[in-house]
């Protein structure tokens, strides 16, 4: 990835909040996780909820709230995805991260069922998929 000097502060600037935020909200996030594997198998609208709101605050920051971010490779809403379409691999990508890359990691912080729901969020921002 070729990112110029400001790109790389935005990127850094990014992990290091996302990184905080991560440290700071465990223990919420872990008390959480009981009423999430609910949401997400008997009520879709609250897991869809949840999802948009883990979005706005884990992942936002760097793929910006549109989904469209500026940052090379980094926009779900171009139509391109180096990672894979489906929600298989998506949930792939966000639970293990892409190593050498600012996309870290979240299969300590969600359970699979947040990871499931948030990458559905996710494809939503490309309009060709369905």
């Amino acid at each position: 990835m070729n990112l110029s000097k400001g790109q790389w502060s935005v990127v850094l600037a990014a992990v290091l909040v996302a990184g905080a935020g991560a440290a700071g909200t465990h223990g919420a996030t872990q008390a959480a996780k009981a009423p999430a594997k609910q949401a997400a198998g008997g009520d879709t609208a609250a897991a869809d909820a949840k999802a948009a709101e883990t979005y706005k605050s884990k992942c936002s920051i760097c793929h910006a709230m549109d989904g469209n971010s500026p940052l090379p490779n980094m926009s779900f809403a171009d139509g391109v995805w180096k990672h894979g379409t489906t929600v298989k691999e998506m949930v792939t990508t966000i639970s293990n991260g892409v190593p050498g890359t600012a996309m870290m990691p979240f299969k300590t912080q969600f359970t699979p069922e947040e990871i499931e729901a948030l990458a559905r969020h996710v494809r939503k921002f490309d309009k060709k998929l369905k």
